[in-house]
């Protein structure tokens, strides 16, 4: 929490900076395009637009963005992350991944510089990321990452989800490792949430997850379920949601202090939130401190942002812990 500094203090500014990529089409909000990008927009505009980052939409609705936005006025370029259609077969995702690039330049070539695409996020398929597939994963890593690059003329980062149902561990390292021969700035992306309690990973899989990112110095993007600041347990879905303050903060002190599984796990299971301390010199859990500058790299080089569908329950909810 914050002592009686002008709100919100420094550190809570760079430890939430651009942390939440707009999800509005997405459950449990599941809003139209139209509305959702409006909300983006007008969020654009106001006083917290600080912790804005980017607008998520799949590529397959560009086209329909695109008419949406024929009768708008936007003012300043408009940041997205694409979502990528994936395949269950590494033939199907490359099909998708041919129609993902034309979506995407059809869509650019439409805006110009009123748009920019900023990174692009999907999901690897279940055959291509099992131990012992062979080298194939990072042959089809390379090809996403190319294609982008030939389409945008430029290099953006690509967030590779893969389904953590079974092996968990072995999949991870796999990915992570992957990701981090590209060479290239791409990352992984962890589902932290969803509508169901079996949507919600365990503490210790993000903890693993977590440390294997930071060891392969590996980007990570995190995915629904943080729509709150503090672990808590919610009965609308039998589980316990996990904090983004809980999730950004372990990444944060792993990445700037080498907190180990354990230490990660104490950070991820914490559900008081005056141990999460924001002062005008940095970030402190547990006595464990972290400088602004500290912080400031550890968001930009490590833990990026997180996709909620809902921009105003973290806002609602970090003012309710008067850390706004």
């Amino acid at each position: 929490m914050t002592s009686n500094h002008t709100k919100p203090v420094i550190s809570l500014k760079i430890f939430a900076g651009n942390i939440i990529d707009y999800a509005g089409l997405f459950p449990p909000e599941s809003l139209g395009l139209g509305q959702a990008f409006h909300n983006y927009l007008f969020y654009r505009q106001g006083e917290m637009k600080w912790m804005l980052n980017k607008f998520i939409i799949p590529a397959s609705r560009l086209e329909e963005l695109t008419d949406l936005m024929k009768d708008m006025k936007i003012e300043g370029q408009v940041l997205f992350s694409v979502l990528g259609s994936g395949g269950d077969t590494a033939e199907k995702f490359k099909e998708s991944l041919e129609k993902d690039i034309k979506n995407i330049s059809d869509f650019i070539e439409n805006h110009g510089q009123l748009v920019s695409i900023d990174a692009f996020e999907v999901k690897l398929p279940n055959e291509i990321v099992k131990p012992g597939s062979g080298d194939d994963l990072i042959k089809l890593m390379n090809e996403v990452s190319d294609s982008l690059e030939k389409a945008l003329r430029k290099n953006i980062p690509v967030y590779f989800e893969a389904s953590l149902k079974e092996e968990h561990e072995a999949v991870i390292l796999r990915v992570v490792e992957s990701i981090a021969g590209l060479g290239n700035g791409c990352g992984f992306k962890l589902r932290t949430g969803g509508t169901e309690a079996s949507a919600f990973p365990a503490a210790e899989q993000i903890a693993f997850t977590i440390m294997t990112c930071c060891e392969f110095e590996v980007p990570m993007k995190c995915t629904a379920g943080l729509h709150h600041p503090i672990r808590h347990y919610n009965s609308e879905v039998s589980s316990n949601m996990h904090g983004f303050l809980n999730v950004f903060g372990a990444g944060i002190l792993a990445y700037t202090d080498g907190f180990d599984e354990s230490e990660l796990l104490e950070v991820l299971d914490e559900e008081d939130p005056y141990e999460f301390i924001f002062g005008e010199e940095g970030f402190e859990w547990n006595g464990t401190a972290v400088p602004i500058s500290e912080i400031k790299e550890a968001r930009e080089k490590f833990m990026i942002s997180y996709g909620s569908c809902s921009f105003d329950e973290p806002i609602e909810d970090l003012k309710t812990l008067e850390l706004l």
